[in-house]
């Protein structure tokens, strides 16, 4: 017969708490195996977490006794942030966010992230229902991990010489704090004829399961995973098993880097700007990528560029990418975030996640405003040879750099070259497909982008007041990189 095991945990915690720690770990015990486990929060002066002030924002996930050690702990079981208040997990099912699997006897922790806590602090009251089983249950090291790994069903790679590829890079359901399902969202990226996705809900890896559940080859699914913390965001792509998230310090950070490298996937900083929010890590890390569009263009993606052609400007190589971060279905009618705006198009030299990602590492990436939007790629050639776009050339000192843009579905627009973080060359597109050469003087590097006026039919509905319609970006490459002859080092 099962027996039916209730605990309430309560507490106060403050500012100085945070301070400490950005996460409280509450503890509590099984004496045997579950069936069930049902856990539900609540706290004071409970707030939005779009809010700045006003009130407390507390996340909630759950470790069990496999361990909480960072980074990677094996007990992670999931995070469903500050967008659920209770959920349940079974051997056969759990709650999105949550990972199903055996729940066996010994201690448990209830992390709770302190992402806001005001000045009078937060009292919490933490309520768990444990359905107890009486039978015993084999729960060796071996079956505990086949369940945490939760992989992605292999992916289908199909050899092509050389494929433009369109996609979004980053892209949430009901898993963590959007609203849609899996199949919402993968039905929406087919209707935009999307040729790859990459699901990246924030802090666990639940979606995956559900995912791999629905893939029928039409999309090209990227295992991905949104590393959420309270000092800026990373995308990790590439892998089924679960990234850590909980880090202060550029140390931290860097060990969850490590850590997913060491698990195949890549690294991407995203949104770092002006509510984005910011990234405050530093930039001295071996992340792959840096998303320097995020949502329409007049999102504070301005703001983004101008960071990373400081970067480059400085000798920073990291390739960048777009991605929407739709929510979906995201609140169509007045939500300005869309699937595909931006989409991201990789050169693969294959259709697999193998190929997308590869064509990130190599830089052979450009982003458009929408899936049917205009794109562009470069090459250049100087006196000692020639590269591609994300490649590297020789340059003399103070000697011409012949630049070619091949652009597609430009015309009235206009291309800018930008060279060592200035425009150094402006002409305008007058036909769908073009192919423009000019010549520049490079010192680091030279990338394209194209530029023109939004019309006011396009303007994204619901669009804020006072939203300048000149001069939006509508396309961009990444760089060529540059050097002088004698230079052995061109990652500055």
């Amino acid at each position: 017969m099962n027996a039916l095991r209730k605990i309430t945990l309560t507490g106060h915690l403050t500012q100085a708490d945070k301070a400490a720690s950005d996460y409280a770990y509450i503890p509590f015990d099984l004496p045997q195996p579950a069936r069930r486990l049902t856990v539900r929060y609540s706290y004071s002066a409970a707030m939005s977490s779009n809010r700045s002030e006003g009130g407390n924002v507390i996340d909630i996930g759950l470790f069990d006794p496999a361990g909480a050690d960072f980074p990677g702990g094996a007990g992670f079981r999931g995070w469903s942030g500050s967008a659920r208040s209770e959920f349940t997990i079974t051997p056969d099912n759990a709650t999105p966010g949550y990972t199903p699997g055996p729940l066996p006897a010994g201690p448990y922790q209830v992390i709770l992230g302190l992402y806001r806590i005001w000045p009078a602090g937060a009292d919490y009251e933490i309520h768990i229902e444990a359905e107890m089983e009486d039978q015993k249950f084999d729960f060796s090291e071996k079956s505990a991990f086949s369940i945490r790994e939760n992989p992605s069903q292999p992916c289908k790679s199909v050899s092509v010489a050389s494929e433009w590829l369109r996609g979004d890079l980053q892209s949430h359901t009901f898993h963590s704090d959007a609203t849609g399902s899996p199949q919402q969202l993968l039905a929406k990226a087919k209707g935009l004829g999307l040729d790859f996705l990459a699901v990246t809900d924030h802090n666990n890896t639940s979606h995956h399961r559900a995912l791999a559940a629905l893939d029928d080859g039409a999309l090209l699914l990227i295992p991905g995973q949104e590393v959420t913390t309270y000092y800026g965001h990373m995308n990790v792509w590439g892998t089924g098993r679960w990234c850590d998230f909980r880090c202060r310090t550029a140390d931290d950070i860097r060990a969850i880097i490590e850590l997913a490298h060491s698990q195949g996937a890549l690294c991407s900083i995203n949104h770092p700007k002006t509510g984005g929010p910011a990234w405050e890590y530093g930039f001295d890390l071996p992340v792959d990528a840096l998303e320097v569009w995020q949502g329409p263009w007049p999102y504070r993606n301005a703001e983004s560029l101008a960071l990373w052609d400081r970067l480059l400007a400085g000798g920073w190589w990291v390739p960048v990418v777009g991605g929407s971060d739709y929510h979906c279905p995201g609140g169509e009618e007045t939500n300005l975030l869309r699937l595909g705006q931006p989409t991201t198009w990789v050169q693969a030299t294959e259709r697999s996640v193998a190929g997308v990602l590869g064509a990130i590492q190599r830089g052979r990436v450009c982003i458009s405003a929408r899936a049917d939007g205009p794109r562009l790629e470069i090459g250049a050639r100087s006196a000692e040879g020639a590269a591609e776009m994300g490649g590297a050339l020789s340059v003399a000192a103070g000697a011409p750099v012949e630049v070619t843009t091949t652009i597609w579905g430009g015309n009235g627009l206009r291309l800018r070259l930008v060279v060592d973080g200035k425009a150094a060359f402006e002409q305008g597109v007058d036909d769908d497909e073009a192919r423009i050469v000019a010549s520049v003087l490079p010192q680091r590097y030279l990338r394209a982008e194209l530029v023109g006026d939004c019309p006011p039919a396009l303007l994204p509905p619901q669009a804020p007041p006072g939203i300048d319609l000149r001069d939006w970006c509508w396309a961009l490459t990444n760089p060529i990189y540059c050097g002088k002859i004698e230079d052995t080092d061109l990652h500055g």
